[in-house]
Order: C-alpha cells, then structure tokens, then sequence
C-alpha cells in the first residue's frame, strides 16, 4: 500500500510539475518584456518554445521528487 500511494502522490507531483514549468517556461517570457515595456517606454517582444523534452524531464523529476517524499513519510511510520 506505501508504493500505491507514493505512486499516486508521484504522480500528482510530476503534474503539479508540469503546470508549473509550462507556467514559467510559457508565460514569464511573454509578460515580462510587456511589464518591462510599460515601465521603460520602449516596446517589447517575447517568444517562447517549449518542447516535449523539458515537459518530460519536468515531469520525471516532479514524480521522482513526490514519490520518495511520500515513501519515505510512510515508511517512517510504518
């Protein structure tokens, strides 16, 4: 039952994880040469690629990372 649930707690993780770079990678550049461009004056770009590659290395070390945490909280208990 401990590898269930560290499985399942895993692989919310390596979602949560994805969100998150997808967030980062994707949204940051984009507003921040317009926040930049509001405060200077000047005009702003931003461009942004995200390739399968970095979502699936996200997602391994979000899943690596939720489910040793998960496991080693339940092993301690048990």
């Amino acid at each position: 039952m401990i590898y269930i649930k560290s499985f399942l707690f895993g692989t919310a993780a390596a979602m949560v994880a994805v969100i998150l770079w997808i967030l980062v990678v994707f949204v940051l550049p984009i507003l921040v040469p317009f926040a930049l461009s509001r405060v200077t004056g000047a005009g702003g770009v931003g461009a942004v690629s995200i390739d399968s590659g970095s979502i699936l290395a996200a997602a391994l070390v979000g899943f690596a990372a939720g489910f040793y945490w998960k496991f080693r909280g339940l092993s301690r208990h048990s």
